[in-house]
């Protein structure tokens, strides 16, 4: 794997991340439509494929 691939792979983690952060907090406000639209975000970019606490 060269460096771009793995770059443009630790970009989008951190993007994951940041989206799942404000789902997170738009769940915990309630907020409905924010979530719908931060899960297709989500979704977009693969999801989630870690196991979670890894």
């Amino acid at each position: 794997m060269s460096s771009g691939n793995a770059s443009g792979f630790f970009e989008g983690g951190h993007q994951l991340e940041k989206l799942e952060f404000a789902l997170a907090v738009a769940i915990t406000r309630g907020d409905q439509l924010r979530s719908d639209q931060l899960r297709a975000q989500i979704a977009e970019l693969g999801g989630n494929v870690e196991e979670p606490g890894t």
